[in-house]
């Protein structure tokens, strides 16, 4: 099995390089393709991506992480996608974690444990409410690592072009062609986004967000809700990273 992975990224330079070097030492093949769906970064991250050896795609189209990782999986050439964000590191041997859970012709993807890197224990509720949730509810977020094989990628449309949410939304097409197991193998994401905002403050406003969602509101007005919160932190929405809910 080939294993492309694809990073969606806006404003990642501080990340980038240790992302890949995760990717690159932690395969158990050495043979992962590696792409960069860039939305248009001012801090030289598409030069790093193409200094560092890897396929970059960009263009003034890809304003959302969703329509990012579309661009990237058009330009992909494995069996099986891997979307990762920049500041997630995957785990040792992960390419042989997803060629296994793959090997049941009847899933159709996964996604990894989430876990977040700091020692706080707010950090440790955030992770058990969120691993709670997505194993009564398999609907899996980004930071989580959610890989599928590009055959169901394709059948199922890819990304909705939607501007929050678009992760969750993603796993319900593929479960209508396989099912979606968790590797209980942590993906370590960093906690920044909940440093920036304040831990509880963000993981409320993720909550709410995701209820909103599963009660089916509007993904423009919940994303108008996500930037005005980034706003009222003295954040630029347009700089964020692409994070679980952040529009890049």
């Amino acid at each position: 099995m080939r294993l492309s992975v694809i990073i969606p990224t806006l404003n990642e330079a501080a990340e980038l390089r240790q992302a890949v070097a995760s990717v690159r030492s932690r395969s158990s093949s050495g043979s992962v393709e590696i792409i960069v769906a860039d939305c248009g970064s001012t801090d030289g991250t598409a030069r790093i991506a193409k200094d560092t050896g890897l396929c970059v795609t960009t263009n003034a189209s890809l304003t959302s992480r969703a329509r990012a990782c579309n661009a990237g999986a058009a330009v992909a050439t494995g069996d099986a996608l891997l979307f990762l964000h920049a500041d997630s590191r995957v785990p040792a041997r992960f390419d042989r974690l997803i060629e296994e859970a793959l090997r049941d012709p009847r899933v159709g993807g996964g996604a990894f444990e989430f876990a977040l890197d700091g020692p706080e224990l707010r950090l440790r509720l955030v992770e058990a409410v969120n691993r709670l949730r997505y194993r009564c509810h398999a609907r899996y977020y980004g930071d989580q690592g959610i890989f599928v094989r590009r055959a169901v990628f394709e059948a199922a449309g890819g990304f909705p072009d939607i501007p929050i949410m678009e992760d969750a939304h993603l796993c319900r097409k593929i479960s209508a062609f396989g099912t979606m197991p968790l590797v209980q193998t942590p993906m370590l994401t960093s906690p920044r986004r909940f440093y920036n905002g304040g831990i509880l403050r963000t993981f409320a406003l993720d909550v709410l967000i995701g209820v909103w969602d599963f009660m089916r509101f509007n993904p423009n007005s919940l994303s108008q809700k996500y930037r005005r919160d980034n706003q009222r932190r003295g954040r630029r929405p347009a700089q964020s990273s692409p994070h679980r809910h952040v529009q890049v």
